[in-house]
């Protein structure tokens, strides 16, 4: 895996470079870095829930929040991949492998790095915001770049995989609510 490759992906994701979604889209190579981006984001989003989790002296809450976090961020990755490439190729004209849809999504990621400071009192929920917000924008272009669709056609398939991840979301919050885990740390590893 080439470090420098991926520090370079990230930047061009972040920036909303399509042709560079389209560069990962097509070559099979880059599935590492894109799985590490992935990993990187899980766990920078799950330090982020820790760190929120110690700031409000709940130790234990902090420490399951941070293993939870982490599996669920992996996890929320493969379905919404999936979701997103089942709904786009069935639905909205799409056309391209599971494979190609994974390694721009992952990439698509790119914001979520900046969970790790959703800690920070008063402004946390506002970078966490962000990083959602600018993901979804990213997940688009990954969509449209990697499915070879127009721009209605991905805005809709990305607007149905955000629907069954934000289901997801609730599901594994309310599981995690009646087990006593901390739902926040849930909500910060999908988006």
């Amino acid at each position: 895996m080439d470090t420098s490759r991926m520090v370079s992906g990230v930047i061009r994701a972040i920036t909303l470079d399509a042709s560079f979604y389209n560069e990962v889209e097509a070559d099979p190579s880059y599935q590492q870095e894109a799985l590490a981006v992935v990993g990187l984001t899980a766990a920078l989003g799950a330090v982020g829930a820790f760190l929120s989790g110690l700031l409000r002296g709940q130790f234990l809450a902090a420490f399951i929040g941070l293993l939870v976090s982490f599996f669920v961020a992996l996890v929320a990755y493969f379905i919404w991949s999936f979701v997103a490439h089942w709904v786009g190729t069935q639905f909205f004209k799409g056309q391209g492998d599971l494979g190609e849809v994974q390694r721009a999504l992952g990439f698509a990621y790119a914001p979520q790095l900046l969970n790790v400071l959703a800690f920070i009192p008063c402004v946390g929920w506002i970078i966490g915001l962000l990083a959602w917000v600018l993901s979804l924008a990213t997940g688009v272009i990954a969509i449209r770049e990697s499915l070879d669709q127009d721009n209605t056609n991905a805005l809709f398939t990305m607007v149905v995989a955000t629907i069954v991840m934000i289901v997801f979301s609730a599901v594994v919050g309310a599981v995690a609510g009646v087990l006593g885990l901390t739902g926040a740390a849930i909500g910060n590893a999908l988006f």
